[in-house]
């Protein structure tokens, strides 16, 4: 009968750990399961996180371009050509652009600049257009109006429309500024957040219209997805948060969301990781521990089996044998726990290990630094920060976030901007690397709260080569403007001596020389006249930045009796009438403006009817915090097709025998207005019917550039 208890209890024993470790085991691996799908969730919220805040960089950069648009425009009918070269040149600049244009308050579009692809005919009535409509009745709110994803109207491109009203300084409507966005710059802020095979993302409105899908699928792109288990998950969640298993609309397949709104724009991105993957990963744990808890069982069930056997040799051995065995199975069972216990922080390290690197895998193109609000320390960099600064990422932690400024004043900043409004963008600062290096930097940053501590997120671009450039461009047109100044100085002298030997020639061989040569003769000598006036022409357009007087007030009105004075003869000659409203007092460089008027007024006595004594009517009024000036002739006029090309260097729309002239004298009052800060511009029905030359002084004196006598 002991003999009997005895292998009961051994084999209770041996069952009672069996279990225990079966328990443990199984616990483990539910936890472990728990942390797999926690990490996923944590990777697939970081990503859409990174995608969001892509997109909003590429949102807010356009809505920002537009702001300025619809503050520039007046009147979408009544555009600066200048505007436009402006605004062509910005297609360089943005590629994801694909066109922008200007529509007014009756829905009719006026002016659109464009990339390529056929000609889009202007002006065009589009007050049908869903998004022209929308605009027209909520344009007060004063809020960026963004489409779904649709066809271009002229080239079948997919695009998102943005649209920002324009709103005169009467608060009236005056219509809507708006750009065509390829839906790829959604493509790509997706496509580098996908972290693998298998996985996917998507960009939608809170409505449920979908705007992009990584990898592809032009199924879906701008048709509702509002039935789909993916748009239900997110409705669930109710804005930024996860889903642990969310269909896919596109190929079915379950994953784990994670969904961020796109901050301050009617977007959300989603990020899936792919289930399957993360439970494989799972079940390869599930197989480790079950192989090592069934060495485990088995161990102990040996050794209850030995123990077993050695209870029924218990009694032919001697008591001292028995107590060697007892303590023999003691000091086996102490092992058996050690291993166990030693087992399991090993699977505790692995799992904490493996979870740690999928947090600060490195998602972000651009360098992130986050730091600790409370004692500014370093708690992580990405590796693009790290070979940014030209660190280590570990070397990085815990040190002092200043150590990476150049300039104090220049945190000073940061730091109040973070504490007034809680975020700062595009703050130009001089940083330097861990070699001593400087660069420079535009920082946009925002606080953020993780696990209950407040910490600051920073993301830095490096301008330097662009500054470099800036600067270049800079010297470049100052190298120009003394080389336009050196040659048309020295063209001077060999122009006078062909004149002068011209003349000489003519004057010592004139009984000699026919009609014919006299002729020849004469062209030459005309010819090299007219090149003479059109260099010193030349030069004094060169010299309009580094030959100006310092600005001063300036009254218009004794300017334009000046220019008068010296146009006396050709107004005398022509029988010309000159009427001038009282003219404004401006700052400026009275030399350069009297100039102005003296080209402009001897244009309108140049270009008059034939037998017809010209009027010419000059006056001013306050538009826009500027002085326009209005200088208006009954002339011959000008075709509107040849607008744009009257304030070119030597551009002429007459034959030259026609009008004197070297086609210099407009161009040289534009930039003469572009000293002052303005811009000159013409008005003109067409041929035969006059034409008026506006320019505009600003209200507030200009700055002084750097080389300017200003």
């Amino acid at each position: 009968m002991p003999q009997k208890y005895g292998t009961v209890k051994i084999w209770a024993a041996a069952a009672l750990l069996a279990v225990a470790g079966s328990t443990a085991s199984t616990w483990q691996l539910v936890a472990s399961r728990q942390a797999h799908l926690h990490a996923a969730e944590q990777l697939a919220l970081s990503l859409s996180y990174a995608a969001a805040q892509r997109v909003a960089v590429s949102l807010r950069s356009m809505d920002v371009m537009l702001t300025e648009l619809a503050e520039k425009v007046g009147d979408p009918a009544d555009v600066d050509p200048s505007l436009t070269d402006t605004l062509r040149s910005k297609l360089d600049v943005f590629p994801e652009v694909d066109s922008m244009g200007l529509v007014d308050a009756q829905g009719w579009l006026r002016h659109i600049i464009y990339r390529g692809g056929p000609p889009r005919p202007v002006p065009l009535d589009i007050s049908d257009v869903p998004h022209v409509r929308a605009i027209a009745e909520n344009w007060r709110n004063g809020q960026l109006f963004i489409t779904p994803p649709i066809p271009e109207r002229f080239t079948g491109k997919t695009v998102v429309l943005l649209s920002r009203p324009i709103v005169g300084a009467d608060k009236t409507f005056h219509g809507s500024a708006g750009m065509a966005m390829l839906t790829s710059f959604i493509d790509d802020a997706l496509a580098s957040v996908v972290p693998a095979e298998g996985d996917a993302a998507g960009a939608f409105s809170p409505d449920g219209v979908l705007y992009s899908r990584q990898p592809r699928d032009d199924r879906f792109v701008g048709r509702s997805i509002a039935g789909s288990g993916l748009y239900r998950a997110y409705a669930a969640v109710g804005g930024a948060g996860t889903s642990r298993a969310a269909a896919s609309f596109s190929d079915g397949e379950r994953r784990i969301v994670g969904f961020t709104p796109v901050p301050n724009y009617p977007l959300v991105t989603a990020v899936g990781i792919n289930r399957a993957r993360i439970m494989d990963g799972w079940l390869r744990e599930v197989w480790v521990h079950g192989s090592i808890q069934a060495i485990f069982v088995g161990v102990i069930f040996t050794l209850a089996m030995r123990l077993s056997r050695s209870e029924r040799r218990r009694h032919l051995l001697s008591a001292e044998m028995l107590a060697t065995e007892r303590a023999h199975v003691e000091s086996l069972a102490r092992a058996v726990k050690e291993r166990t216990a030693e087992l399991n922080d090993l699977l505790a390290a692995l799992t904490e290990s493996e979870e740690r690197f999928r947090r600060i895998v490195d998602i972000s193109p651009l360098p992130l630094v986050l730091t600790r609000r409370a004692d500014s320390r370093v708690v992580y960099i990405n590796t693009r920060a790290a070979e940014a600064f030209g660190i280590s990422q570990d070397e990085a932690v815990d040190e002092a976030a200043p150590d990476y400024w150049v300039n104090a004043d220049d945190r000073a900043r940061m730091v109040e901007t973070l504490a007034a409004h809680g975020q700062v963008h595009n703050l130009e600062a001089v940083l330097k690397r861990s070699n001593g290096e400087r660069f420079t930097a535009l920082l946009s940053g925002a606080t953020v709260t993780l696990r209950g501590e407040l910490l600051i997120l920073v993301a830095v671009l490096d301008i330097t080569e662009r500054k470099r450039l800036e600067e270049d461009f800079a010297r470049s047109n100052r190298d120009l403007e003394q080389f336009s100044y050196a040659v048309s100085h020295d063209l001077q002298e060999p122009l006078r001596m062909v004149s002068s030997y011209l003349a000489l020639l003519e004057r010592r061989y004139k009984d000699k020389l026919d009609d014919e040569a006299h002729e020849f003769i004469a062209f030459a000598v005309d010819g090299a006249q007219r090149m003479s006036r059109m260099i010193t022409d030349l030069l004094e357009y060169s010299r309009v930045h580094r030959r100006g007087n310092r600005f001063a007030p300036v009254g218009l009105d004794g300017v334009l009796a000046d220019a008068l004075a010296n146009l006396s003869a050709a107004i005398a000659e022509s029988g010309a009438q000159i009427s001038a409203e009282r003219l404004p007092t401006v700052i400026g460089d009275a030399s350069q403006l009297m100039r102005v008027f003296q080209n402009l007024v001897g244009n309108a006595l140049k270009y008059r009817k034939p037998d017809t004594a010209p009027h010419v009517a000059v006056s001013a009024k306050q538009e826009d915090g500027a002085w326009v000036v209005s200088v208006a002739d009954e002339g011959i006029g000008i075709d509107p097709a040849h607008l744009g090309r009257l304030f070119q260097v030597f551009q002429r729309l007459h034959p030259r025998g026609a009008y004197e002239g070297s086609g210099v004298g407009l161009a040289l009052c534009r930039r003469i207005l572009e000293r002052h800060g303005g811009h000159i511009w013409v008005e003109s029905p067409g041929e035969g019917h006059g034409s008026t030359f506006r320019f505009a002084l600003p209200l507030v004196p200009l700055q002084p550039a750097e080389g300017d006598p200003t």
